[in-house]
């Protein structure tokens, strides 16, 4: 039977079930309805949408973003919306799919990502937009999110500061939930994942922690990590991207003092992130276990997802030459 993708969630579907490019099981996961959305107006229009109902930013600072919510089929501005809308800034050409796409192969690997698609204007042009995971639906109580800067006390303009580590923050942020090393490697895979896709926006307030609404938790202990809702690869953008990550790796870099590997190669390999994971207190033969599965599962898993994806393809080629590339350089052999 005939297949197509569908250009939500990405996956191959039967042609019979799709409705203007999506498959109806995305539209009724997605949106609660088996039509097609849009979003009011078009992106020349939105920063005003913005001005007149709030503002957000994210990567550099030029992502504008608004909560929205379904009416008729079209997602329109509203501050108890369920969802969060982000057009593509003219300053980064395809961002909304990229974003889409990066997000769908976290997921398939195994990260534990917010829901998401790339939803059209009414001029055509697709942005891209998240669920949100806070809501409860059908009541006026929320899931409680903090952040990973709020969480390690670190003022706002200084989220994504090499004076940090991805390693003590970490630490502080399991802590606030009492996790142990299965809160700590969740932490690792979503680091070395943006290693390796090009993403070196992840900075503390990408991380948010999560306790869940229950009328009867008195606990002051969070829960445990929020599903992940804003990764991408800014490898295509190369004014932006001038670092490989954040934040430094390992506390020890904080005070200049690198592996021996990354002192010999000049960038972060196996040895680093095994070290991550050891100084979260694995044992070196499960972390390199656990390390060497994440590396191999974005291997596998890029081509497909990518290839599925809404980007043109010469970036669809761009961003898998990188990860394949770093997915390679990162197997490296350790140096002692």
């Amino acid at each position: 039977m005939d297949k197509s993708i569908c250009k939500g969630s990405l996956n191959h579907v039967l042609t019979k079930n799709i409705v203007d490019g999506y498959s109806k099981t995305h539209l009724k996961t997605m949106f609660g309805t088996q039509k097609p959305v849009t979003i009011k107006g078009t992106p020349d229009k939105f920063d005003q949408m913005v001005i007149d109902h709030g503002t957000g930013s994210s990567i550099s600072g030029v992502q504008r973003k608004l909560f929205m919510e379904i009416e008729k089929g079209i997602l329109v501005p509203n501050e108890q919306g369920q969802y969060i809308v982000k057009p593509t800034p003219k300053e980064f050409p395809s961002l909304s799919e990229n974003e889409q796409c990066i997000m769908k192969l976290a997921n398939a690997i195994g990260i534990n990502t917010a829901q998401c698609s790339v939803i059209p204007f009414e001029n055509g042009e697709l942005a891209y937009v998240t669920k949100r995971f806070d809501i409860i639906q059908g009541t006026s109580y929320k899931h409680f999110i903090e952040d990973g800067a709020s969480i390690c006390q670190v003022a706002p303009q200084n989220k994504g500061s090499d004076a940090l580590s991805y390693e003590r923050c970490i630490k502080e942020m399991v802590n606030a939930f009492g996790g142990g090393h299965g809160g700590a490697i969740a932490a690792l895979r979503l680091v070395l994942f943006s290693y390796l896709v090009g993403n070196n926006d992840l900075h503390l307030k990408n991380f948010s922690l999560i306790k869940y609404y229950k009328p009867s938790n008195k606990t002051h202990l969070l829960d445990g990590f929020a599903p992940v809702y804003d990764v991408l690869s800014v490898y295509p953008y190369p004014e932006y991207y001038t670092e490989s990550l954040s934040l430094s790796l390992l506390e020890s870099e904080v005070d200049a003092v690198y592996s021996s590997s990354y002192e010999s190669y000049g960038y972060y390999t196996l040895h680093d992130f095994i070290l991550l994971a050891q100084n979260f207190g694995v044992k070196e033969q499960v972390a390199q276990k656990i390390v060497m599965k994440i590396i191999t599962d974005i291997e596998n898993k890029c081509k497909g997802v990518l290839m599925n994806s809404n980007l043109p393809n010469h970036l669809k080629d761009l961003i898998i030459k990188r990860i394949i590339a770093a997915c390679g350089m990162t197997k490296k052999p350790i140096i002692s």
